[in-house]
């Protein structure tokens, strides 16, 4: 904060027009307490001027103050609720799904979710209070994931069903399901050119209809690695 000019400097405490990034899938654990009591901070010093993001973004007067009271309030409000589901003994897989933006807020200029997203705040803040464990013990110490979908897989014995099955949840506008269910076959048969393709276009699908940037970018990279496997079988079999 510089006094003379009335003016805070905050880095990336606000991502310009952007829903805070608290929650960032590839790395640590970031303090959401913390970063609401800085803007809080700030927000007692009723700066003229906010340069965020690098100084990529500049708020004025009224639109600085409102932009510093939209970001603290979704923080608070969006940490509350992972507080009170963990204490009523959640599962992070529905917790995800359970917080919500306040209505107040959904169309808040200042918080488009064209960067991070609720989703990924809510995974951080619950990996910082909770940790991994998530009372259930088959999770405590677990196989690896592969070995456990062999045995399911097992239990189908037809690579066919999964595929068809993922096509149908994907027609009725279930792609995360369908993509899950996927997955069951692709980690027991890695090789499964069906599979690989159908994943695809699961994801493809995810993408479309995704606006933030994290996710959009792990989709992509995900049909990338995809297609460099497909690939690679193609001329495996040729030889």
């Amino acid at each position: 904060y510089v006094p003379e000019l009335n003016a805070a400097f905050i880095g990336d405490l606000m991502i310009g027009t952007n829903f805070p990034n608290v929650g960032n899938p590839h790395k640590p654990t970031r303090f959401a307490l913390d970063w609401a009591k800085e803007l809080e901070k700030i927000r007692e010093l009723k700066p003229e001027y906010i340069f965020c993001n690098g100084a990529g973004q500049l708020y004025k007067k009224e639109k600085a103050l409102e932009a510093l009271d939209h970001n603290i309030d979704v923080i608070r409000t969006l940490y509350d609720q992972v507080v009170e589901f963990i204490n009523q003994g959640m599962h992070i897989t529905e917790m995800i799904h359970a917080v919500k933006v306040p209505e107040h807020l959904k169309k808040s200029k200042y918080l488009r979710q064209l960067y991070s997203r609720p989703e990924f705040f809510v995974f951080n803040v619950y990996r910082w209070l909770h940790g991994y464990y998530d009372h259930n013990p088959a999770h405590l110490i677990p196989r690896p994931e592969k070995e456990v979908m062999k045995e399911i897989y097992s239990l189908i014995d037809s690579s066919q069903k999964i595929l068809d099955h993922a096509k149908k949840l994907h027609a009725e506008g279930q792609s995360q399901l369908a993509l899950q269910v996927l997955d069951v076959l692709i980690q027991a048969d890695p090789e499964n050119m069906d599979a690989l393709k159908l994943r695809m276009k699961l994801v493809e699908a995810l993408a479309k209809n995704d606006t933030c940037l994290m996710s959009r970018n792990a989709y992509f990279y995900s049909n990338k690695r995809d297609k460099k496997t497909i690939r690679a079988l193609r001329k495996k079999k040729k030889k």
